[in-house]
């Protein structure tokens, strides 16, 4: 009795396990190159489904190549998977060589699925070859240019040139790369600054893709990754006149540098209230370091535009030697303005600059001034244009007499007692 007990657990839990194998399932999830070339390696990617709603343990993958493939050397053909949780999958390679007396089409390989070593499952699953010399495309970044050299935030119109290589041995014809999934707080500088054109590339050749991005301020300073989407046709053979379209996606890294970064935090004007042919004027900054890097040598300097009624006197200033993260430093610029100013606002063109590792660092920034007063008038102006006047009276009048006393005849005397008219 006790033995037929024991047959029977047996055979409820053989039954138990081929059941929990059974509810796995295996496929070919992809294979590069596609199709695989005769006389050459093929990865192939199998995929280990699990449909239940509980794990499976101790699952193995074993595979029989078979139609002109074999492993490469030293490449088990049994690999652990372990624990396969309910309701996914896992993906498990393998390297294989295809014969170079392949045939042309599918090739079998058989597939089998253990839990421990007790029960499998077999499925037969195949990958297409060429016996052909199939031609491929394989397009990836090679390098990577920027101006500025130094990518940091709040930057705009950031250049990226982005060296684009075909490492196949195939021609990507009429090839457009699309800059997509930036990172937040990185954006297209324009509607079309993240698409490229590059024409065809041929095997083994480049080709730069030229895009412009625009940083946010408060980007922080790390790598990020974006994509190129590129998307091309291309002719698998070259004695054929049959093309393929396709589409790839490259990774591409973007580097931000911490760098100093320059807020100007208080701006006070002496006078307050600006007024038309005021001279003097003297403009006091207070100037933060917000960034995450020590700014040396940090200056501003002013630019004087020809359409602003305004003439600086000093248009630079020294802030600090060193301005460390969170430190602030103070400058003062003085400008003067013209007698005949529109009263208005008028942004002033700041140019902040500082050295970090060697590498000229600078920001743009504006500061808005407001003419409110006309130049006011002068009284004394009025009181000299009219001794001016009064002076020029009396000079003409003290000429004019002068001029009838002169015109008069003089009166001689005779030697008679009567003079040389009355005779």
């Amino acid at each position: 009795m006790k033995t037929t007990t024991r047959i029977l657990t047996i055979v409820i839990m053989l039954a138990l396990c081929i059941q929990s194998v059974l509810a796995l399932s295996v496929s070919v999830n992809d294979y590069d190159p596609k199709p695989a070339e005769a006389g050459k390696a093929v990865n192939v990617w199998f995929k280990i489904d699990n449909p239940s709603d509980d794990p499976q343990e101790e699952v193995s993958i074993e595979i029989t190549p078979q139609d002109g493939l074999t492993l490469t050397p030293g490449e088990s053909a049994r690999q652990f998977v372990g624990i396969v949780p309910g309701r996914t999958s896992q993906i498990v390679q393998f390297r294989l060589l295809v014969n170079s007396e392949a045939f042309d089409g599918a090739h079998t390989i058989e597939a089998r699925l253990l839990k421990g070593s007790q029960a499998a499952s077999k499925a037969d699953l195949s990958i297409e070859v060429t016996d052909k010399d199939f031609k491929d495309i394989d397009l990836s970044v090679g390098d990577i240019e920027s101006d500025p050299t130094r990518i940091k935030p709040d930057d705009e119109n950031v250049k990226l040139e982005v060296t684009i290589q075909n490492l196949g041995d195939g021609k990507a014809q009429g090839v457009k790369t699309e800059l997509t999934d930036l990172p937040q707080g990185i954006t297209l500088s324009e509607s079309y600054s993240g698409t490229s054109l590059l024409g065809n590339v041929e095997a083994d050749s480049t080709a730069i893709a030229t895009f412009y991005v625009d940083i946010d301020k408060m980007v922080q300073a790390r790598e990020y990754t974006a994509n190129i989407r590129a998307s091309y046709k291309y002719k698998p053979d070259e004695t054929e006149d049959d093309y393929l379209f396709e589409e790839s996606v490259i990774p591409l890294t973007l580097s931000i540098k911490p760098v100093p970064l320059y807020e100007i935090t208080k701006a006070e004007l002496n006078p307050g209230i600006l007024s038309a042919g005021d001279r003097d004027v003297k403009l006091r900054l207070t100037i933060k370091n917000i960034g995450e890097e020590k700014g040396e040598s940090v200056r501003v300097k002013a630019y004087g535009k020809t359409e602003q009624p305004i003439d600086y006197d000093q248009s630079s200033d020294f802030v600090s030697p060193i301005l460390e993260p969170g430190e602030e430093g103070q400058a003062t610029l003085q400008f003067k303005i013209e007698d005949e100013a529109n009263l208005q606002k008028y942004l002033l063109d700041l140019e902040i600059k500082s050295i970090v590792n060697d590498d000229v660092i600078t920001y743009q920034h504006k500061v808005p001034v407001t003419v409110t007063n006309p130049k006011p008038n002068n009284p004394w102006g009025l009181v000299i244009v009219g001794l001016i006047l009064i002076a020029g009276v009396m000079a003409f009048t003290w000429y004019r007499n002068r001029k009838k006393t002169t015109a008069q005849p003089k009166k001689v005397k005779g030697s008679y007692g009567k003079s040389y008219l009355e005779k």
